[in-house]
């Protein structure tokens, strides 16, 4: 109960932030943990770092909102069928990243640092993860929501460029910083799927110029 109890008031801190979808997120797993009797999935994994949560919690603030820009382009009509396909591959791999990163959120709750860090590879972040290395400013989610296409598929192509970089960039701290085992795994794959990304939304960005 106490997990429960610990996991729903981080739930209810991050509803202040831009992505309060991320918020949503992870109320549905304090649900899930409060519901069963059965020990968390990650619980027995050795000693966990704040660290290892921050890389957590980020992966988390990351793909929802990558989740929100696609949702965001794929509600207007006349994406181009390239952009759109893109954007619905993210959502379907998102999807099921962020089970296994809120099953993670949930278990390793007591990892998580009462105050964000100073020092460190999250260090900087802010309270909320909006100052992570290539979130997408409030004017520029504006932009994109506004937007017609094509301008709205160079707006999301040229925010998921910035927020691909940033991820890359905090991962490989993460990676350097000797996580736990679980994390390392999860990075090396994040890495590589970021690379991936990054030479896509280069051939669609020269196509859309």
């Amino acid at each position: 109960m106490r997990r429960a109890i610990v996991v729903a008031a981080l739930a209810l801190a991050l509803a202040t932030t831009a992505a309060g979808a991320v918020a949503v997120a992870l109320g549905a797993a304090s649900v899930t943990s409060e519901s069963t009797d059965a020990p968390p999935a990650h619980a027995a994994l050795g000693d966990v770092s704040p660290d290892d949560y921050c890389y957590v919690e980020a992966m988390i603030y990351y793909r929802v909102e990558e989740t929100e820009l696609a949702r965001t382009l794929l509600r207007k009509d006349g994406v181009s069928a390239d952009v759109s396909a893109h954007a619905q591959e993210l959502l379907a791999r998102d999807a099921a990243e962020l089970d296994e990163f809120r099953e993670w959120y949930v278990s390793w709750a007591d990892a998580r640092p009462v105050e964000p860090p100073e020092e460190g590879v999250c260090a900087g972040h802010g309270t909320d993860h909006a100052q992570m290395p290539g979130m997408p400013s409030w004017s520029r989610q504006r932009a994109l929501a506004d937007a017609a296409p094509p301008d709205a598929e160079r707006e999301f192509v040229g925010i998921l460029r910035a927020q691909n970089e940033g991820l890359a960039a905090l991962v490989t701290l993460i990676i350097e910083a000797d996580p736990h085992p679980r994390v390392a795994e999860s990075a090396e794959r994040v890495l590589a799927e970021a690379s991936v990304d990054l030479e896509a939304l280069e051939r669609l960005a020269a196509a859309l110029r």
